[in-house]
């Protein structure tokens, strides 16, 4: 038959076994999924007769992964287990076996418990809803809600939670009207997310921003439209009490938040409406010590219309406020039963909205609120009380704590004394979070007579020997040894008791009784040397006692010399008659290996630059001086050298040695440099390398010195009187190179001589007149004399290191240059101009000069001023019109006139 017990704060679970119950989770318990999609079931009960283990298993109903069965308690006592197992997000059924050895001994289930998302909705009438509205209940199993609280607005403290799915007119707790729009979101939300979901409803009708505000401080919040004034820390404290009471033992997703209605009539203002839900989204975390996210609406539409500073507020919040996230924009829904409140399909359409912002991005980016675990208990027997012989203890560091028995408190302490019973223990930290322990269900406590022990023989003996004891019950039974049989056997000196215990871990223990152990006589055998040891050694054996030895050999001596592999001990009697033996010692004589002969494959004497290779006739077990442990040892330096061979039992001999020399190789050379290592095309370098007998260059030269005049990298080894060639040197690398080819003179105006080049140069030229080097360096000059110009151009390489060579070409091809003096000095072109663009050379560098042009009446239309003419100068006239005008360039004691046309 089924046994249950129920009152508004106290639900346990039990079965037909009547040996383990479920007090937590409640049915259909919906726990917060984490962000990798799984999350703890907290898993507490209660058992009547002695476990050693508690298992726990989950079968996916809808959605999930099964479990199989996992141990959540090991050796419980006190009658009550706390456990959980981590799940995939889902829907369960939970199921709990008890086991003592490998036999059950109870079991229970609860039909549905999930993980799954959790949310609170908070906000004024349009959050907490109305019955008979045409509220859509939800069709999902898995949609469900606490029912059995409602605060009417009062100060009552939640009960422990009841928990349903959501019908057309449930009362959602704490103070939640009907499904509202929240059962239809709860079926979106499930066939989206495939997941369970719990909501509980802290709504409070026609309260404003500032009462929310106010309430949260303790002060009475006010109704706008009636006047009426809640109770003092209303309307906060329904949210208040629904993050203490139930976010605290499911764990949260978010706070869903709809208000705003009453702030339109209000008229409140965008930084009033701001700063309020801000201090309550505040005070909300601080009065948790959780960092809770809230999902805001935009919603502010009443029967005259919508209002914009309190959409802007809500904006506002979201987009600067941490872990506020964007909810639905509700304004824009018209089915209203009144102008204001949602009715028939409105209600839908309101799921949906706030379907859609519950989406990927949010789950993504919202850190959720974990469930605590029950809250443990210690527990203290006292068997000679027999009104109240138990003790039961809360953990240290709450504010608060409560005791009941399934219908009301019956103490506000941490501990009480008690008796059978129904009892659950509530903790209230310092933020006001609140904390169960599991229910204790003593129906029986079980506390019995002490039990009695008798000995079947004599209880003083020789060491070794023992006696055995038994005890007059055989349940629940454990020896002070450890044991839980009936009869155990003891061989150790000391006071022997059973106790009795009862699954509460409450126990009552026998009389003792005195075992006392004559010693024997210690014996003892040391080996003066090593036990293990090879054929050529030998081992001396000594007892610890002068007189009465008797070895197992036949020798009667203090000492012994072994040499032959075997198990050796001694044996002697004392004073009480009991004999004695030693421990064995284990005598092992090992043969020695083959003395190894060592053979080099060379003469014993040559250069750092080569090897020699010794070989041993003896190939496993070997060991040269140098380390080495195979049969060839290549030989580098100089030195004498011989091997140790060992065989599997670590017995060696040694072979006669051979004298190796090793000559050293000459030091490493330097390669020296007459100049630089980098030039141009047509120079060269000599490289050097230290002195010594003989060498080898890279390049195949056998002299000290070579004339290198290309590029590459030249190194050298020498070679010594003993015929020890050197390390390679360092490489100097020579760097050639060419000179740029390709270059003429252009005349590319009446006074100006351009280089052209045809290859690769630079901008760094050297010009030259009558074979005189002029100072110009660029690709232009101008020329000022008559003459034969030629021009020489360069290319700049940059080289390792920071270092650069410039190498230039050969003159160019030489160009005569005459000077027309028919053109006073100064020539404008071309004429016409073409594009605007005038160019003007002057053989002398005129300074100060200016550049004036007029039209054909003498009328002057534009003048320039020009430093100094010492290159061509060009002026844009883009911007004359078509015709002929007067160009005159002037400057000290000089001024030349010329008529240009321009096209």
């Amino acid at each position: 038959m089924k046994k249950a017990f129920l009152s508004l704060s106290l639900l346990v679970h039990v079965t037909v076994f009547a040996q383990v119950s479920i007090s937590f989770p409640v049915n259909r318990a919906i726990f917060q999924r984490n962000a990798s999609n799984t999350g703890l079931i907290p898993i507490g009960g209660t058992f009547q007769a002695r476990v050693e283990r508690i298992d726990a298993r989950l079968t996916p109903i809808n959605g999930g992964t099964f479990v199989d069965w996992t141990p959540i308690a090991i050796n419980p006592n006190f009658g009550t287990f706390i456990g959980g197992l981590y799940a995939q997000a889902g829907w369960y059924k939970l199921e709990i076996r008890a086991l003592r050895g490998e036999n059950i001994v109870g079991t229970t289930s609860l039909e549905k418990v999930g993980v799954g998302e959790v949310f609170v909705i908070s906000g004024q009438s349009n959050a907490q809803g109305y019955e008979g509205r045409g509220n859509p209940p939800a069709i999902d199993d898995r949609v469900n809600c606490i029912t059995n609280f409602y605060s009417y607005g009062q100060t009552t403290e939640p009960p422990f939670p009841v928990i349903s799915q959501i019908s057309e007119n449930v009362k959602i707790a704490p103070f939640g009207n009907g499904s509202w729009c929240w059962g239809k979101l709860g079926d979106l939300l499930v066939e989206k997310l495939n997941v369970p979901i719990l909501f509980i409803n802290s709504g409070f009708e026609a309260m404003g921003i500032e009462a929310w505000r106010k309430s949260a401080d303790g002060e009475r919040g006010q109704d706008f439209y009636s006047g009426n004034f809640a109770l003092p820390g209303y309307p906060y404290e329904n949210l208040k009490k629904s993050l203490h009471y139930y976010i605290n033992m499911f764990g949260l997703r978010t706070v869903l938040w709809h208000q705003g209605e009453t702030d339109n009539d209000k008229r409140t203002s965008t930084e009033k409406y701001r700063q309020d839900l801000e201090y309550v989204i505040y005070r909300s975390r601080i009065d948790t010590g959780k960092e809770i996210n809230w999902m805001i609406s935009r919603a502010s539409r009443v029967s005259s219309g919508t209002y914009q500073p309190v959409i802007d507020a809500q904006n506002l919040v979201i987009q600067n406020y941490s872990n506020a996230f964007e909810g639905p924009a509700t304004d824009e829904i018209r089915e209203r039963s009144d102008g204001v409140h949602f009715f028939g399909n409105g209600l839908i359409e309101l799921a949906r909205a706030w379907n859609d912002k519950l989406n990927s991005s949010f789950f993504s980016r919202s850190s959720p609120i974990p469930p605590s675990i029950p809250l443990f208990f210690d527990l203290r027997c006292s068997p000679e009380n027999t009104k109240t012989p138990i003790r039961i203890f809360m953990p240290d560091g709450f504010k608060e704590y409560y005791w009941t028995n399934g219908f009301s408190d019956i103490a506000k302490s941490a501990s009480i004394e008690t008796t059978t019973g129904f009892y659950r223990g509530r903790a209230i930290d310092y933020l006001g979070n609140v904390y169960y322990t599991p229910t204790a269900n003593y129906t029986s406590l079980g506390i019995r007579d002490k039990p009695k022990v008798s000995a079947e023989g004599n209880t003083t003996f020789c060491e070794g020997e023992s006696v055995r004891l038994t005890s007059d019950v055989d349940q629940d039974i454990f020896w002070n040894t450890g044991e839980s049989s009936k009869t155990i056997v003891v061989s150790q000196q000391g006071n022997y008791t059973v106790s009795q215990v009862n699954y509460l871990g409450c126990f009552t223990s026998s009389n003792g009784i005195e075992v006392q152990i004559l010693p024997k006589p210690e014996i003892k055998v040391a080996a003066l040397g090593e036990t293990i040891f090879c054929a050529d050694k030998s081992v001396t054996l000594s007892s610890n006692r002068d007189n009465g030895n008797k070895w197992n050999n036949g020798e009667l001596s203090k000492e012994i010399t072994v040499t032959q592999s075997g198990d050796y001990f001694v044996t002697a009697k004392n004073e009480f008659g009991c004999e004695n033996t030693s421990s064995k010692i284990a005598i092992t004589v090992n043969p020695l290996p083959q003395k190894p002969i060592i053979t080099p494959d060379g003469p014993t004497e040559f250069c750092a630059d080569k090897s020699l290779t010794l070989l041993s006739n003896v190939e496993n077990g070997i060991k040269w001086n140098t380390g080495e442990q195979n049969n060839s040892l290549k030989v580098a330096n100089s030195g004498v050298f011989f091997v140790r061979a060992k065989n599997e039992f670590g017995c060696e001999t040694v072979s006669d040695e051979v004298k190796v020399t090793v000559n050293p190789l000459p030091e490493k050379p330097i390669i020296t440099a007459n100049g630089p290592t980098f030039f141009c095309d047509g120079q060269n370098v000599t490289l050097a390398a230290t002195e010594n007998k003989a060498f080898q260059w890279s390049n195949a030269k056998t002299t000290q010195t070579q004339i290198v005049n290309t590029s590459g990298l030249f190194s050298v080894k020498t070679i010594d009187q003993n015929g020890c060639i050197s390390p390679l040197s360092d490489a100097v690398e020579v760097i050639v190179k060419p000179n740029p080819q390709g270059l003429s003179i252009l005349q590319s105006g009446t006074y100006t001589l351009e280089s052209i080049t045809n290859g690769l140069f630079d901008n760094q030229f050297e010009w030259f007149k009558d074979d005189i080097k002029l100072s110009n360096e660029n690709n232009l000059i101008k020329a000022k004399e008559a003459g034969v110009y030629k021009v020489k151009g360069s290319l700049l390489y940059q080289l390792k290191d920071g270092k650069s060579l410039r190498c230039y070409s050969e003159p160019s091809m030489p160009y005569k240059f005459n000077i027309d003096l028919s053109n006073k000095g100064v020539t404008i072109f071309p004429n016409p101009v073409p594009k605007g663009i005038l160019n003007i050379e002057t053989l002398d560098d005129l300074k100060d000069a200016s550049v004036s042009i007029y039209d054909l009446k003498g009328l002057l239309i534009r003048e320039y001023l020009v430093d100094v003419f010492d290159s061509r100068k060009s002026f844009n006239l883009s911007d004359f019109p078509k015709g002929n005008f007067l160009v005159g360039v002037k400057a000290k004691d000089f001024n030349v006139i010329k008529r240009v046309y321009i096209e």
